[in-house]
């Protein structure tokens, strides 16, 4: 060991945990609604009547609706409003399936229509919208993130992993003081800050499928795309607002050598049962994070190792 302070490694998601969503999501909203409608031939009223009964069996029962991956869940439809898209999805496909009329109705004229794939069609609708949004308006950074990123970014290594495309999210960076080449996230002037874009966090695969209880419901951890990100950058904290997609995985240890902290950042979509498991702790393992500023208290970062 040759006593050196070593940077902390930070791996965090984007969207949620440094951007307001909430226009974004409108912004899909009125999509999903606009293609719907001109897919189906179906009125407004007639189309809202469907979507309030799948609204009220997501109410009902969250974590039997959400992000479909191979046939399974992979992230809940409660957990933000890009999720609840998801769930209102393949909701429709759900209440057909179990007998309701109107979703069968829906289902079938969309079909026809040429969409059957309600997951593929809700994808589509995700992406043309999203990135018609944020061509015009641009991501919204929460209060204060520009400033807390540049001082965690004097004292750590900052690893910036998203679902999203690469460019969308490095021009985002890029136009805020923290240019990164939008082809590969490598940094151009911001010194220890790396993009890693379309990572595919929602993949579930392999011999059998894993989940572990968190919060009382069985969350897949069999992520085999995070999970070689997570295994090649190897950070020492995880900074998520979904805890499904961001935070199963090293928060489980599923996979990979150690688990890292986990720090949940709360937002005005955060579910009460992700509030409740960060508030436990789960085992010292997880906690909340309230503010952003929050960071740069935290003792991995404050209190870095020594380099071995």
């Amino acid at each position: 060991m040759n006593g050196r302070a070593r940077r902390p490694v930070v791996l965090t998601d984007f969207d949620g945990v440094w951007t307001e969503v909430a226009g974004q999501a409108a912004a899909v909203d009125a999509a999903r609604g606009a293609e719907l409608r001109r897919l189906s031939g179906w009125t407004a009223a007639a189309l809202d009547a469907v979507l309030a009964d799948v609204d009220a069996a997501i109410a009902a029962s969250p974590a039997t609706f959400g992000w479909m991956n191979a046939g399974r869940v992979t992230a809940f439809a409660d957990e933000d409003p890009f999720l609840r898209h998801n769930g209102r999805m393949s909701g429709i496909g759900a209440l057909a399936a179990a007998g309701h009329a109107g979703a069968r109705a829906l289902r079938d004229a969309l079909a026809a229509a040429g969409a059957a794939d309600l997951g593929a069609l809700g994808s589509a609708i995700f992406t043309a919208a999203s990135e018609a949004f944020l061509a015009g308006a641009g991501h919204a950074l929460r209060p204060g993130a520009r400033e807390v990123l540049g001082r965690l970014l004097e004292r750590a290594e900052v690893v910036v992993c998203t679902n999203f495309a690469t460019a969308g999210v490095a021009a985002t960076l890029t136009a805020h003081g923290f240019p990164v080449d939008s082809r590969t996230g490598a940094s151009r002037g911001a010194p220890g800050l790396r993009l890693i874009g379309g990572a595919r966090k929602q993949e579930l695969g392999g011999p059998a499928a894993v989940t572990v209880d968190l919060g009382g419901r069985a969350v897949a951890v069999d992520r085999p795309c995070y999970r070689q990100v997570l295994a090649g950058v190897r950070p020492d904290i995880v900074v998520g607002d979904v805890l499904s997609l961001d935070l199963a995985v090293p928060l489980s240890g599923h996979g990979l050598d150690a688990a890292p902290r986990c720090l949940l950042a709360l937002a005005p979509h955060t579910p009460a049962w992700a509030r409740a498991l960060a508030a436990d702790g789960c085992g010292g393992r997880l906690r909340p994070l309230g503010g952003l500023e929050e960071l740069l208290a935290d003792a991995t970062i404050t209190a870095p190792a020594a380099r071995a």
